[in-house]
């Protein structure tokens, strides 16, 4: 290309940019430009009331400020507001019934929550001389004005007590001890009543020798969710017992959700380490160590993290408590998974510290129904969906324990409800309902999620009910209801449209709603609906710089006559990394691997094949004295590729001993094929059959024996009546000798019927050759070789008797 043909076409490109990135918006405008703010875990008015009375121990009262810091250390939303209120009772002029040790705080700054933790040491058992008793009235009327103040309207009582009233001495309640405590009691429920009505929950928590069906009566409110419990009481019956309580009291009054360490030990100038989990849906958590001690020092590491918070792990951190029996440090955005918490001391031994942490999802709903606008006895369907940290939810995992409800209501009816569920566990919950019959004029969709986890939300989405049924009507089908897609990837689907208006409908696709950063756009965004009944299939297609996880939409259908919404449906995805090529070819390296490893499976094998037939296992040695066998030596099992002996003389004549390693007269055999290679000090190394005599002096020979290839060779059936037979050289009993030179111009080969095996013939050389000659024998009387008769046995000489 010409640099004058690239300078026109710069331009060109350039405008095509643009209009590509124009024409983006333009489909998915509606739901970038509506962008809502983030989504926020909601904000608490927490009152913490903590029995001072004499029938508390000391070490109650310690529990008990270990229970205040960490519930004060729960609270996250910054919009919070924490109390803490001492109560005993009032006895005497200048004494009062309560001790507000921690007036309300709005724990938004790292200040304020450091300030909450450091005042509840201003917790004391009380004296005699300071009113000892228990005025639980004096406690609950305190939290009362304290939930009528403006603030969260999310109210929570805790109150830390062994249950047991007590206001005998004070003149307050009436002019006997018994006419006190009655009068008191009866006070008690019309104040826990008021509490109700005001929207408090007041959950008892037992602390020293509980009052246990007391306790239960200071019970009061609904939880934070219809499937969480409601209000009862706790017992602390130790130490390690206040994580527990407090985590089941806060997660269901809060819809909080606790995940607690492991216990142990901090030794005095040495660590320990504590981890707890939070999970990637978590927007906020607050990490509370029970450190027991003020001195112990603490880190708080990030999963894969190099340095402690504030450094790594998070896009806020504000500490609290450090100088105090329990500190926490509460984290906006934190990264998820298994943090690590350090904890050391250079002072004191730490015994039975513990972590835990408190975390909740800021999530935002999203509502559908379908019709839009029903008609009177048209059954709709609604569809939730709910987002955290700006992602579609869709593990089944986290949205286990999770309420979807909606709430319809109108005019002309009572309120209907139907509880949402989501059995194809794509993340979109679905029920349906009926409009009834009655219904006319405004129509209210109310729809809430909550559960233990998350911080909840509520949508209410507004309609009319339509006197006939709508001339156009759609439907809006994914073809993968749990897609899983990369950046740059695209989801597949389609509208069908009943067209009853007797006349061509324009309609459009639009996505809404994109969860943040995602780009996403449909194909083709203009539907023409002719009368009658249509299909069309749509693409969705998201950006190649789409952030990984959980992606959602909205997808609609819109008239575009008059702008009404015809349809829509509630979309998400996974959007995970390119794969990698080991990931998209996984099952061709799979096969590949499988034959490599056959492949070395195979080779292995040969290897070993080849390391056993090389082994000496299976050959024997002879030596023959002027024709007789003299002495035999085996090949010791296990014995590598070499075989050595020795001929050694003795008074019973020569004899064959196992060579050492240095020996240096000995005889070495091994295997070369299916031959044998012979070597020694007498002979040069040469290669030989099995069963071929090797003169090593003009009277002795050294045969070589291989009991292996014996055993290939199928031997006849024995004769039970028959004398034993004797193969030459020690052969086994029906060997036949070698088979039949099919290259040889005689065809027939003797049988070794003489002690030698016959000589090769001058006549007809074999044709192979034979590497050591043909052997020399000694004339005389003694057998010659070649093919004979056997001679006439006689008495035989014993070889091994001298004496004979």
């Amino acid at each position: 290309m010409s640099s004058r043909e690239n300078r026109t076409r710069r331009p060109i490109r350039w405008l095509l940019a643009v209009l590509v990135a124009t024409a983006v918006p333009l489909v998915s405008a509606a739901g970038t430009a509506a962008q809502e703010p983030p989504a926020t875990v909601p904000d608490l008015r927490v009152i913490v009331l903590v029995d001072e009375s004499g029938s508390i121990g000391d070490a109650d009262l310690v529990a008990e400020q270990e229970a205040a810091r960490t519930i004060a250390a729960s609270a996250l939303s910054p919009g919070s507001v924490v109390s803490v209120v001492g109560f005993g009772s009032s006895e005497k002029p200048g004494q009062s019934a309560v001790d507000v040790v921690c007036p309300p705080t709005k724990v938004d700054s790292g200040q304020n929550r450091d300030l909450l933790a450091k005042c509840v040491s201003g917790l004391r058992k009380r004296a005699d001389s300071e009113g000892d008793g228990t005025d639980h009235v004096a406690a609950l009327q305190q939290a009362l004005d304290f939930v009528r103040a403006d603030g969260p309207e999310k109210k929570v009582v805790f109150l830390l007590t062994d249950g047991k009233l007590d206001v005998s001495s004070s003149p307050s309640w009436g002019n006997t001890p018994e006419r006190r405590n009655r009068a008191a009691a009866d006070k008690v429920g019309d104040v826990l009543s008021e509490l109700d009505r005001a929207g408090a929950q007041v959950w008892p928590l037992g602390f020293g020798s509980v009052d246990l069906g007391a306790l239960a009566g200071f019970a009061k409110g609904k939880s934070c969710a219809p499937a969480v419990p409601d209000p009862r009481e706790q017992v602390v019956s130790g130490p390690e017992a206040i994580q527990s309580a407090i985590k089941q009291a806060f997660s269901s009054a809060t819809c909080g959700k606790y995940n607690t360490s492991e216990r142990g030990d901090v030794p005095k100038g040495g660590s320990l380490d504590l981890t707890v989990d939070i999970p990637a849906v978590a927007s906020d958590a607050s990490i509370i160590v029970s450190k027991r001690d003020a001195r112990v020092q603490v880190e708080y590491w990030a999963p894969g993290a190099g340095k402690p918070a504030p450094q790594e792990g998070a896009a806020n951190f504000v500490f609290s408590g450090q100088s105090t029996e329990t500190e926490s440090v509460q984290i906006t955005d934190p990264k998820p998974g298994r943090w690590t918490i350090r904890l050391s001391s250079a002072e004191v031994d730490a015994r039975d510290v513990v972590a835990a942490v408190f975390f909740q999802a800021a999530v935002k709903a999203y509502l559908t129904v379908t019709p839009t606008q029903p008609t009177a006895g048209q059954t709709v369907e609604a569809t939730m969906q709910v987002r955290a940290r700006e992602a579609a939810i869709n593990d089944p995992e986290v949205l286990r324990g999770l309420a979807f409800v909606v709430t319809l209501t109108g005019h002309g009816f009572q309120p209907a409800q139907i509880a949402l569920s989501d059995p194809d566990g794509d993340g979109a919950f679905t029920g349906k309902l009926d409009v009834p019959a009655g219904a006319d004029g405004e129509l209210t969709y109310t729809g809430q999620v909550s559960g233990v986890g998350v911080g909840g939300d509520t949508r209410t989405l507004s309609t009319r009910v339509r006197a006939e049924a709508a001339p156009v009507q759609a439907q809006i089908l994914y073809d993968d209801n749990r897609a899983t897609v990369v950046p740059g990837g695209s989801v597949t689907g389609s509208v069908s449209v009943a067209n009853n208006s007797g006349k061509v409908a324009q309609l459009r696709l639009e996505v809404v709603d994109v969860t943040a950063g995602t780009t996403l756009t449909v194909d083709p965004a203009q539907v023409r609906a002719d009368p009658g009944a249509g299909r069309t299939a749509f693409t969705l297609r998201f950006g190649a710089d789409s952030p990984l996880g959980g992606a959602g939409a909205k997808l609609r259908l819109v008239d575009t006559a008059d702008g009404t919404v015809v349809t829509e449906r509630l979309f998400s995805a996974e959007i995970t990394p390119e794969p990698s090529a080991f990931e998209e070819f996984f099952w061709i390296w799979i096969l590949l691997a499988a034959l490599a490893l056959a492949g070395l499976v195979w080779v292995l094998l040969r290897l070993r094949a080849r390391a056993e037939a090389n082994r000496v296992t299976g050959l024997r040695a002879q030596l023959h004295k002027n024709d007789f066998l003299a002495a035999e030596l085996p090949a010791p099992d296990g014995a590598g590729r070499d075989f050595g002996f020795i001929v050694h003389d003795d008074f019973t004549g020569p004899q064959l001993q196992p060579a050492g390693p240095d020996e240096a007269n000995a005889y070495w055999v091994r295997r070369v094929g299916d031959r044998l290679e012979l070597r020694g000090p007498t002979l040069p190394p040469a290669v030989i059959p099995a069963g071929v005599p090797r003169h090593i002096t003009q009277d002795t020979a050294i045969v070589i024996l291989d009991d292996r290839a014996a055993a290939v060779i199928a031997a006849p059936p024995a004769d039970p009546f028959g004398s034993p037979a004797t193969a030459s050289f020690g052969a086994p009993a029906g060997f036949t000798g070698p088979p039949a030179d099919p290259f040889a111009q005689t065809a027939t080969v003797a049988a070794p019927t003489a002690q030698y095996p016959t000589a090769p013939s001058t006549t007809n050389p074999d044709p192979f050759g034979d590497p050591f000659g043909t052997p020399s024998y000694p004339s005389g009387p003694g057998p010659q070789p070649g093919p004979a008769a056997a001679p006439e046995r006689g008495p035989q000489i014993d070889p091994y008797n001298p004496f004979a």
